[in-house]
């Protein structure tokens, strides 16, 4: 079943901006991941694609971070030098006065009606004790459609394990891309990336928030071994953890939040390749770089191989 797994590993690259004010006072961050030093020799995966006259890197990421964590390596920053622009999923900040008003359509009840009338009585008591052990109101999480509730419980889940959306890797990466003069492209929109989640038939966003709900106390623990395996690049764990036991027990999911978005980017790729010459940096969710339905198995029946590299 899909959970808060997915947020960190194949969406949500950017911080919502959701409108619950969290008045409790954050925990003492939980010991976070091993370094990647300490894990394995190795990093997080990189692959290498492209044709005669233009090369893209694709290097899985993870949204957010413990701030401590040493994740780069040699090979990461050398496929980056040599990028003329780097792709992220999406924009990194969109601007509130724009966004604000796509997560109240998308994500909010209009006033007649409230996430309790939606949800069993054995649900709202579940997510009434979530909200309270995690300090956020209930009232204004019944404003709110499950993906949100769900995203938003995730947010706080994250942060109290000791993450950090500043530290993850999109965040660090920008400021470099920026300062070498690259440019930075996107592949979808942050409205987009929104709708992978709206879309979602209301069942399976309330079964999204439930999983994430029954997973709060062993969050921190998941997080670790998930973040231990990225930095050691082992991309078989992780294709484990988060597809084999996660993503393909919830086909709809499955295909919403990737196999569709990796077709896409995949044809985007495809067409760069084709169109642009030049060395291109190409970082998404970790989780869109492993497993059957991979960008790099995408490209494939394009006439593109991607070797790892790292």
């Amino acid at each position: 079943m899909m959970s808060w797994k997915s947020a960190i590993l194949g969406a949500a690259v950017f911080a919502l901006p959701v409108a619950c004010d969290q008045k409790t006072e954050t925990a003492a961050p939980a010991p976070g991941p091993a370094t990647a030093e300490a894990v394995a020799p190795k990093g997080p995966g990189l692959w290498k694609t492209g044709d005669a006259d233009t090369t893209v890197y694709l290097f899985g990421t993870v949204h957010v971070l413990p701030p401590a964590l040493e994740w780069r390596k040699p090979p990461i920053d050398k496929a980056l030098s040599e990028a003329k622009a780097i792709y992220f999923e999406t924009d990194l900040d969109p601007d509130p006065r724009v966004i604000v008003p796509v997560i109240q359509q998308l994500g909010m009840y209009p006033p007649s009606d409230k996430l309790s009338d939606h949800l069993t009585p054995a649900q709202n008591g579940a997510l009434q004790k979530a909200a309270a052990d995690l300090g956020l109101p209930a009232f204004q999480l019944d404003a709110m459609k499950p993906w949100l509730v769900g995203v938003t419980l995730s947010d706080v889940m994250i942060t109290r394990a000791g993450y950090d959306v500043n530290s993850g890797v999109e965040r660090k990466l920008a400021p470099t891309a920026k300062d070498g003069g690259k440019e930075i492209r996107k592949f979808e929109t942050v409205e987009e990336q929104l709708l992978v989640f709206a879309d979602l038939p209301e069942e399976t966003q309330i079964a999204f928030l439930m999983e994430g709900i029954d997973q709060i106390d062993e969050s921190t623990a998941m997080l670790n071994e998930l973040v231990n395996a990225w930095a050691a690049g082992d991309t078989a764990k992780l294709e484990k953890v988060m597809i084999d036991e996660d993503l393909a027990e919830t086909p709809a999911i499955y295909d919403a939040l990737l196999v569709k978005r990796n077709a896409n980017w995949a044809t985007q790729i495809d067409k760069l390749i084709k169109s642009e010459p030049g060395t291109f940096f190409v970082a998404v969710g970790a989780a869109h770089l492993i497993g059957k339905d991979s960008v790099q198995e995408k490209l494939k029946p394009l006439g593109h191989v991607s070797d790892r590299i790292e």
